[in-house]
């Protein structure tokens, strides 16, 4: 749990890190109020929305077809079987084996 905790940390605090770096390397004379803070800001904007729509194609290409119903993982004989998606025809049959009688 602390490892994640400081990847999110790190993963936040990197940009500043990064531009501070930039800064302190080229060393010009130009004021840090002079930066183009409004280019930054929508550029980050856009490549925000570009990921999100990315990421909403990717999970939408990874899950199941129409139709397909989702078996949940499962422990099998001491092993997690993962979840997956099969046709419904398979799901009935599959769903009888798991109900409790």
């Amino acid at each position: 749990m602390i490892r994640i905790t400081l990847i999110q940390i790190a993963s936040f605090l990197l940009p500043f890190l990064l531009f501070f770096i930039w800064r302190w390397q080229t060393r010009s004379e130009v004021k840090l109020t002079a930066t183009p803070a409004l280019k930054l800001a929508l550029a980050g904007a856009v490549f925000a929305i570009v990921m999100m729509i990315v990421l909403v194609m990717i999970d939408a290409a990874s899950g199941g077809h129409e139709g397909d119903r989702y078996v949940p993982p499962r422990v099998v004989d001491g092993e997690v079987v993962p979840g997956y998606f099969v046709p419904a025809e398979e799901a009935d049959d599959e769903s009888g084996d798991d109900t409790p009688q």
